[in-house]
């Protein structure tokens, strides 16, 4: 059984248990997704299948299944003759993840204000707020999970399924490279005082300035972090 160590807390506070005997393959894939999101397990970093399989105490069969699944959604990488490791975090595809965000999440900010219920504003006013210290990484699955729950409350508000699966798999792409901002430091208190106003022009049913807010939101966050990230040597 792994132990759950708080000082490595995941998205959710602790890491899955992967000793249940119930979906296996499920339960590692939670555990690595979780470890290479909140950067855990650095991007490129060599993964050890062996001892992956000692810590974990399961056979290489589940473990693979993981794997793949990861590396469908691009989170780890295999390289020819050199087994697998953690997808790199780059600036330009950062930067093209933000592109698509911008986009997606405009048209869903729109569409929120056109649909938004009273309870829907009342729950995006409960999770606007961010915040976090730099150098404290106590702090930053905390802000990670503050942004990453705005944004799809957001969504949640247009009612559409389909668009809530795409803008939460993007919202998964973003973290490694949010958390890896986060050293150099974040305007957290810009970042709430942006989704507040996209939270009113949303109340306002305004679905033009929504979309227009989040589209700038998300551009400036781009900024912020890119500028981040190369800072970090991450090119």
């Amino acid at each position: 059984m792994i132990p759950l160590n708080p000082s490595t807390a995941s998205l959710l506070d602790i890491e899955p248990e992967v000793s249940r005997p119930a979906a296996l393959p499920d339960r590692i894939y939670a555990i690595l997704k979780h470890r290479i999101l909140t950067c855990t397990m650095r991007p490129g970093e060599k993964i050890v299948e062996a001892a992956l399989c000692q810590e974990m105490q399961v056979s290489r069969t589940p473990l693979r299944e993981a794997f793949n699944r990861l590396a469908l959604e691009g989170l780890i990488e295999m390289k020819p003759y050199r087994g697998f490791a953690v997808a790199p975090v780059t600036v330009a595809g950062y930067k093209e993840l933000c592109e698509f965000r911008r986009i997606v999440e405009s048209g869903g900010a729109s569409l929120a204000a056109e649909r938004a219920t009273p309870e829907a504003i009342e729950r995006l006013l409960a999770v606007a707020e961010t915040r976090y210290t730099p150098g404290d990484k106590a702090t930053y699955a905390g802000y990670l999970r503050a942004n990453s729950a705005f944004h799809l409350e957001l969504v949640r508000a247009t009612g559409n399924s389909q668009m809530e699966s795409v803008v939460m798999s993007a919202l998964d792409r973003h973290q490694r490279p949010l958390y890896l901002g986060l050293d150099e430091g974040v305007d957290a208190a810009a970042s709430t005082a942006e989704h507040f106003a996209i939270v009113e022009a949303v109340r306002l049913g305004d679905s033009v300035l929504a979309a227009a807010l989040m589209a700038r939101h998300i551009g400036k966050a781009k900024d912020r972090i890119a500028k981040a990230l190369e800072t970090a040597g991450y090119h």
